[in-house]
């Protein structure tokens, strides 16, 4: 019994250290895109591939696969009231909504800077 029990905890132990990773690897692949000083807060943040009795991914993207889902509901961005991405469990960036965020804040970022 007590080799099952360690054997139980060595594995909650394994399990856990790549849910840390895969988060971490997502954080900094969000981190990347919206920058030191983003336009967007209010950040929430779940993996979208596990609803009890089987697995499921995100419905919004071709094939439902399971990913990272951050959403930040909270924006500077004119004309854009929600940002949402999507980042694979090994921290690739799936899908943003919108889909030209990456070109939306570099034209916030540009403004913001002073002018001549």
């Amino acid at each position: 019994m007590a080799k099952f029990f360690k054997l139980l905890l060595l594995l909650v132990a394994v399990g856990g250290g790549l849910t840390a990773a895969s988060y971490a690897g997502a954080r900094f692949t969000v981190g990347k895109i919206i920058g030191s000083s983003p336009p967007l807060s209010n950040r929430t943040i779940y993996f979208q591939g596990w609803r009890p009795p089987r697995f499921e991914g995100v419905d919004d993207l071709p094939g439902t696969p399971r990913a990272w889902v951050i959403e930040f509901d909270r924006t500077q961005l004119p004309g854009i009231r929600r940002v949402t991405l999507y980042v694979s469990p090994t921290g690739k960036l799936i899908a943003t909504k919108p889909r030209d965020l990456e070109a939306r804040i570099e034209a916030w970022e540009r403004a913001q800077e002073p002018g001549p």
